[in-house]
């Protein structure tokens, strides 16, 4: 199987009734929840890794009194809810874009964490 195929636009319905039922079989759907598994894990890790600052901020407004404490919570939950915004628009495209009606092999997997698999 040649990695991460997509339907070919065909007339033919036996085609596309043998995709439907190869992407619906019990191998595939694992494929596809680890899939997204591994992209939710590479989505969260960036946006820790970029979006730090703002977790820090909510851990100073927890640990200060309490005027500046409401300051840091006012800057860093509303960063930190656009930033989760971000990361689910990101799983969410990469998901159409190299998951969703493709059939998914092995190494396709980890061609998701390196972003090679177009």
């Amino acid at each position: 199987m040649a990695s991460a195929k997509r339907p070919v636009k065909s007339k033919s319905v036996l085609a596309a009734a043998v995709f439907r039922s190869v992407y619906a079989s019990r191998e595939q759907r694992q494929r596809r929840f680890l899939a997204v598994s591994l992209l939710i894990i590479k989505h969260t890790l960036r946006g820790l890794l970029f979006s730090w600052p703002l977790y820090l901020l909510i851990y100073a407004g927890f640990r200060t009194d309490a005027p500046l404490s409401w300051f840091l919570w006012a800057l860093g939950i509303p960063g930190v809810v656009v930033s989760v915004f971000i990361l689910m628009r990101g799983i969410r495209e990469e998901y159409r874009h190299r998951v969703q009606e493709r059939l998914l092999s092995r190494l396709d997997l980890a061609r998701l964490l390196r972003g090679g698999m177009a």
